[in-house]
């Protein structure tokens, strides 16, 4: 923004001057772009290159709300937003959701264990998760649900609020190699973790938990505003 009005101080002639400075004041009056995400998506993926991509090619305001799935869809539904990036298939029939990128759910924990694990010894471990409502815990019980484990069968479990506190409640447990600390988590929240060996990865033999994250708007936008976003986010998934 500093640059254009750069360029519209070095205008010579003074009716071009005046139309550029109007032009560019109604530019500036321009409704700010709403972009819903949740957690990971808005905290790990959207930082940096995508963010200044999405600013770009939008060339205007983006005001950034970052929540869970189902208060993102909730405020699509209710013209709150004007697109918004989802981890968990969290759906309405007034919001359209078109798939975006792939997503894996890993273990992880602060000592290293085994790349993969028998879902037996995984029982042995004690479970941080979110809480029952939580999107991402719903997802993970899926997981668990097609793979035969309980909840109630691992040594231990303790439930907390967000991803941000399971990230942290394992990197600072107690070192335990008979009983280690685990939670199951988007390996994109942990890359910096895993990078400086703070924590380390596993996963379950023989069994994937991939997902796709999701872009998703309410089904009557005016797609002239939120075109071109979808169009940036899509390149980066390609």
């Amino acid at each position: 923004m500093q640059e254009q009005w750069k360029k519209i101080k070095r205008i010579n002639n003074p009716l071009l001057y005046i139309i550029e400075v109007k032009t560019m004041k109604t530019t500036l009056k321009i409704d700010p772009f709403k972009l819903g995400t949740t957690y990971i998506i808005g905290s790990y993926i959207l930082p940096g290159e995508l963010n200044e991509n999405l600013n770009i090619a939008n060339n205007s305001q983006i005001n950034l709300h970052i929540s869970n799935c189902i208060e993102v869809v909730d405020k699509l539904k209710n013209r709150e937003l004007d697109l918004g990036m989802i981890e968990t298939p969290t759906f309405n029939e007034d919001v359209i959701a078109e798939e975006w990128i792939e997503d894996e759910m890993v273990i992880c924990s602060n000592i290293e264990l085994p790349p993969f694990i028998d879902k037996e010894e995984l029982l042995n471990y004690k479970l941080i998760c979110q809480k029952d409502t939580s999107p991402i815990s719903k997802l993970i019980h899926n997981f668990f649900k097609e793979f035969n484990i309980l909840h109630k069968n691992f040594y231990s479990i303790s439930k907390v609020g967000n991803t941000t506190a399971t990230i942290q409640s394992v990197r600072w447990a107690r070192p335990n190699i008979e009983h280690p600390t685990i939670t199951i988590v988007s390996s994109r929240a942990i890359e910096d973790e895993i990078a400086s060996r703070k924590l380390f990865v596993s996963r379950i033999k023989e069994h994937d938990m991939h997902h796709k994250f999701y872009i998703v708007y309410n089904k009557n936008v005016d797609m002239k505003k939120v075109e071109k976003i979808i169009k940036e986010l899509k390149k980066y998934s390609s």
